[in-house]
């Protein structure tokens, strides 16, 4: 306020922490898809959120991601999880029900347990892309 007791008005624009940084998201189940989208857009990424893993590797933007979050139920089956991993954009953090279901070896695969509490997925990607924009290819 100022000394005539009048509001100074202040102009509050939200800063995007990472803007370049797009963030592939495959989760079934709506309300967690949404939950994820939510977390890592208030943190400033841009996200492309799909239901099935096909439609997100179809997706012109898929080789633009600079990190993936994939629900272990998007990659149907049992066995075999990390090769159905293999054309989905590095890294990865896999949410999972149960660490039983983590796949054997792996790369560049951060593993989460769900329900997802706190800021473990934020700060699991930001840890994975780190603060540099990834490089593009030209």
């Amino acid at each position: 306020m100022t000394l005539d007791g009048s509001a100074i008005p202040i102009a509050v624009e939200k800063v995007a922490l990472h803007p370049q940084h797009k963030v592939l998201v495959v989760v079934p189940d709506p309300e967690l898809r949404r939950s994820v989208e939510f977390a890592l857009e208030a943190e400033g990424f841009r996200v492309d959120s799909h239901a099935l893993l096909a439609a997100a590797l179809q997706a012109a933007t898929a080789g633009q991601m600079v990190c993936s979050v994939v629900d272990e139920n998007a990659v149907s089956g049992r066995s075999g999880i990390a090769d159905r991993l293999d054309p989905v954009p590095r890294p990865i953090v896999l949410l999972v029900d149960r660490l039983r279901n983590v796949p054997e070896t792996t790369s560049q695969i951060a593993i989460l347990t769900k329900p997802l509490l706190g800021r473990r997925l934020v700060d699991t990607v930001v840890a994975l892309v780190g603060n540099e924009p990834k490089a593009s290819a030209t």
